[in-house]
């Protein structure tokens, strides 16, 4: 969808009489979904498509009409013909369109858009429309994302219909909102989610990863291939590929981002670069993971990874091994065509099917910092402060919300956050100790909330790596009570469950949350990490200084 949004600029910028078609609506069976959209000029379709056939022939009409006349048409067309019809339009449903006569005017829109795709951001493209007898008498656009504030006119709409961008975005599905207005006018609110496309990291450049490049790039993935043989790793021979990594596998992973909108395929020259590549990404967010191989060599390499403690036992089950639908394949493009079978079923499962757990950080941020001397949350670390640097870590994860629970120094914190979008919870208990400031976080976070990450504000050290493992763990698996381990002491941040959201309240102060813990031994996941950040919080002068010498 990006790219054709970036012809359209392109041909704007160069000057082009063009006009954009976009199906907002459909009844019944239709030969396309709403959000389709194609570019004409001159009545041919020079980019993109409403779904052929009737539908694309009528917008080509108008679309020619309107390039004449400068001005924008809304237009049903209905495919209720007789089987013996020409037209071949017998699905009997209906579609509404819209043809944009002066895309033009929304140039900088367009930009906007582009640009929020390639910072792999997501966000949507609103169209407000105000047509009477189905003459468009007002067209407007805006792209927001999320963190952008609608328009008021927007806002009130939404509003009427109880519904919230991120809930549309989510959603991936386009939202068409019809309002009365004075007279017979008529205000339509056509929102679209449009996000980056997901990217399939396919590690290895043998035959396989060759044939699964070829074919996946007809399908909506942006691809990268990693492999560490340059004879093999070179663009020539991935032409379909956005880029190709030619180095050591541990070294090409740390250079991708693995969020939760990444693929990844591993089908190396063997099994010992299968390891490498799968210890690089098995701990990530990633959406998918898959390893070629034999039954018996991948439970082999299953309990490798658990017993050396690679992974925790949920990471591996979430690894799809064998890769690939079992569809007798045996040739190298079978094989290819049976991961990429999979791939597609499991995108359309996240995206539409499968509910992946919410989980709410609260950052405890309310002591008085006695030993310090100061308010030592506001003091500086990694070019920020203290409370700054753990909330930006938290910002760029996969937590759903933030909420920082404050008490001393109140309004300075909330000054010095200003600009992160979290929710302030004021403890007026907090000096009666840390678990009031729990109790007050997990009070105000959302009821859909299934599980609560408690991070220290003093803590600026774990990194955004560990928070999301932890996350990551407890989508994938179905324990309440996580705890980060290194060499066999426990650590924070801690992952509980919602469900022990009526216990927290009532837990013995005296105690606070490792009466929790005590309780429920059996539901306590402990997950090794590299790192000792999560032992180690700021609360003296010489921990500060510690701390800030090694941070630059």
């Amino acid at each position: 969808m990006s790219a054709l949004y970036e012809q359209l600029i392109s041909c704007l910028q160069a000057g082009a009489n063009i006009q954009t078609g976009s199906l907002l609506f459909t009844k019944g069976s239709a030969p396309q979904v709403p959000g389709a959209m194609a570019i004409f000029e001159k009545e041919k379709v020079l980019s993109g498509t409403l779904g052929g056939g009737l539908l694309e022939a009528e917008a080509q009409k108008v679309a020619a009409l309107s390039a004449s006349t400068r001005e924008s048409v809304l237009q049903w067309v209905h495919f209720q013909s007789e089987l013996e019809d020409q037209t071949g339009a017998i699905c009997g449903g209906s579609a509404l369109f819209l043809i944009d006569a002066n895309p033009a005017q929304h140039l900088e829109v367009y930009r906007l858009l582009v640009d929020s795709i390639r910072r792999r951001k997501n966000g949507a493209l609103f169209t407000l429309i105000q047509n009477s007898d189905s003459q468009v008498t007002g067209l407007q656009r805006g792209w927001i994302e999320l963190k952008d504030a609608l328009p008021e006119t927007i806002t009130s709409i939404l509003h009427s219909e109880n519904l919230e961008v991120k809930q549309i975005i989510d959603s991936r599905t386009p939202r068409y909102i019809e309002t009365a207005g004075d007279k017979e006018e008529k205000t339509i609110l056509f929102i679209e989610p449009i996000l980056p496309i997901p990217q399939l990291i396919i590690a290895g450049a043998g035959h396989i990863g060759q044939a699964l490049c070829r074919i996946s790039s007809l399908v909506d993935f942006e691809i990268t291939v990693v492999d560490d043989r340059p004879e093999l790793a070179v663009s020539s021979r991935f032409p379909e590929a956005s880029r190709v990594i030619c180095q050591p596998l541990q070294q090409a992973f740390q250079a991708i981002s693995l969020t939760s909108d990444v693929y990844i395929v591993i089908a190396t020259q063997g099994h010992r670069t299968d390891i490498e590549a799968l210890k690089a990404c098995i701990c990530s967010s990633a959406a998918y993971i898959g390893v070629i191989g034999s039954k018996r060599k991948t439970t082999l390499m299953g309990q490798k990874f658990i017993a050396e403690k690679w992974a925790t036992p949920e990471e591996w089950k979430f690894v799809h091994t064998p890769v690939g639908i079992d569809i007798h394949s045996r040739t190298v493009n079978e094989i290819a065509v049976s991961i990429l079978a999979e791939l597609i079923k499991e995108r359309h499962e996240i995206y539409f099917s499968r509910s992946k757990k919410q989980v709410t950080s609260i950052v405890l941020a309310a002591g008085k910092s006695i030993r310090m001397g100061q308010q030592k949350l506001l003091m500086p670390f990694e070019g920020k402060s203290m409370i700054s640097t753990v909330v930006g870590k938290i910002a760029g994860s996969v937590s759903s919300r933030t909420i920082v629970v404050t008490g001393c120094d109140r309004n300075k914190i909330e000054e010095e956050l200003e600009a992160y979008p979290v929710l302030f919870v004021d403890n007026e208990r907090y000096e009666e100790g840390m678990l009031t400031s729990v109790q007050a976080g997990v009070a105000a976070a959302s009821q859909e909330t299934d599980g609560y990450l408690i991070l220290l504000g003093d803590q600026p050290m774990v990194s955004e790596a560990v928070i999301n493992r932890l996350i990551s763990v407890f989508q994938k698996g179905g324990k309440g009570l996580l705890i980060p381990v290194f060499n066999g002491k426990r650590g924070h941040p801690v992952l509980i469950g919602s469900k022990y959201r009526n216990e927290i309240k009532i837990l013995n102060p005296e105690i606070g949350l490792r009466e929790l813990f005590l309780n429920h031994p059996d539901d306590i996941l402990e997950i090794e990490v590299a790192s000792e950040e999560v032992l180690k919080d700021i609360d003296t002068p010489g921990d500060y200084e510690r701390e800030t010498k090694q941070t630059f």
